[in-house]
C-alpha cells in the first residue's frame, strides 16, 4: 500500500477514534479499509465477548442467564480508546493499572474476562495478555502511541494468572453460558467493542465511552440515579438486542455502526420510530435507548 493511503487511512482513523497519529499508523490494515473491523476471526469472537461483558450490567433488567456476573461493564466509567488491529486488540487508557484488574482473572476473583492470561508486562505501562479459549491476544497500554518497546518486567500485581495457568473449569463454565451467535450478529457484537469512543469527524454524534458527551449537547441523559447505568445486551443467533438507559443517544450508536466510512461493512440502520434496528446479512441488532438529536442531525440513513 502507498504510503500516502496508508497516511490517509490513519488521518481517518484518528478523526474517528481519537487514536494518537502514531498508534492509528500502526493499525493501518492492508486491505485499504479503516480497519476497525478487519481481523482475524478468533479477534472477531474475543471482541463480541467483550461486548458482552462490557454492555451487561447486573439489575432489574436481567441479562442471559449469568453473563453479567463477568462485571467488565464499570470499564465503560473509563476513557479508553480502542485501537483494533487485524491480530490484536490495543486499548490505551491513562490509567491501564486500574483497567487490567478488570480483565485479567486473579487469585483474587472478581471481574474478569473468562480465560484471560498474562503473557508479559513491558515497560512500565502494557500488559499483554492472550485469551486462552479464542487465541487472541488483548494489551492494556498508558503509551499513547498504543505501542510497546519496553523489556519484560515483574507485573505489578503479581496474582493474575499467567499464560500458563490451564483454563479452569469455573471459566469453561462461565463461557457456556453465553449464547450462540450467528457470524453476522458477532461483527455487530464486535463492532460496538471497537467503537465505546468513536467520534464523528463532523461532531455529529459521539459514544463517549457511554458515560459522558464529549460534544456537551443540551440535555443530560447521564443524570439522575443508579437506573442511568442500565445495560442488556443478549440474544441468540441472529437476533440480538441491546437496550441501556442514560448516554449515548441510540441515534449516535446506530450511526456508529453503519455511518460512512466509520460503520460496519454492509450494516445499515432502520428507524423503527420507538428503536432503532442494525441489519447485517441476516443478523439484527435491535437498540433501545433514548433519543437526543433531530433526526436530520443524527448522521444515520434512513
Amino acid at each position: 500500500m502507498p504510503r500516502s493511503t496508508s497516511r490517509s487511512i490513519a488521518r481517518t482513523r484518528m478523526r474517528y477514534l481519537g487514536e494518537p497519529r502514531s498508534a492509528a499508523l500502526a493499525a493501518v490494515p492492508r486491505d485499504g479499509s479503516l480497519g476497525l473491523d478487519t481481523c482475524t476471526p478468533e479477534q472477531r469472537r474475543l471482541r463480541a465477548l467483550l461486548a458482552l461483558g462490557l454492555f451487561n450490567r447486573p439489575g432489574t433488567w436481567q441479562p442471559h442467564r449469568g453473563v453479567a456476573t463477568w462485571g467488565l461493564h464499570t470499564l465503560v466509567a473509563y476513557d479508553i480508546i480502542v485501537s483494533p488491529r487485524f491480530n490484536r486488540l490495543v486499548l490505551i487508557t491513562d490509567v491501564p493499572h486500574n483497567v487490567a484488574p478488570y480483565l485479567l482473572p486473579s487469585s483474587h476473583g472478581g471481574s474478569s474476562l473468562p480465560g484471560l492470561r498474562l503473557e508479559g508486562f513491558r515497560g512500565r505501562h502494557t500488559y499483554v495478555a492472550r485469551h486462552l479459549p479464542t487465541g487472541a491476544q488483548l494489551v492494556i497500554t498508558g503509551n499513547p502511541s498504543g505501542t510497546w518497546g519496553g523489556k519484560l518486567r515483574p507485573s505489578p500485581r503479581w496474582d493474575f494468572y499467567p499464560v500458563d495457568k490451564a483454563f479452569t473449569g469455573a471459566e469453561g463454565a462461565r463461557l457456556a453460558e453465553v449464547p450462540a451467535m450467528s457470524d453476522d450478529a458477532e461483527r455487530l457484537l464486535a463492532g460496538l467493542t471497537c467503537r465505546i469512543a468513536a467520534q464523528d469527524a463532523d461532531g455529529r454524534w459521539a459514544i463517549g465511552n457511554w458515560f459522558s458527551d464529549p460534544l456537551m449537547r443540551p440535555g443530560r441523559l447521564n443524570a439522575g440515579g443508579e437506573d442511568r447505568y442500565k445495560k442488556q445486551l443478549q440474544g441468540y443467533g441472529h437476533r440480538w438486542t441491546f437496550q441501556w438507559n442514560g448516554f449515548p443517544y441510540v441515534e449516535d450508536v446506530a450511526a456508529s455502526l453503519t455511518a460512512s466510512p466509520v460503520g460496519v461493512s454492509g450494516a445499515v440502520a432502520h428507524d423503527a420510530v420507538d428503536h432503532f434496528e442494525i441489519r447485517l446479512g441476516d443478523a439484527t441488532l435491535r437498540l433501545d435507548g433514548q433519543r437526543g438529536l433531530p433526526q436530520q442531525e443524527s448522521g444515520v440513513t434512513r
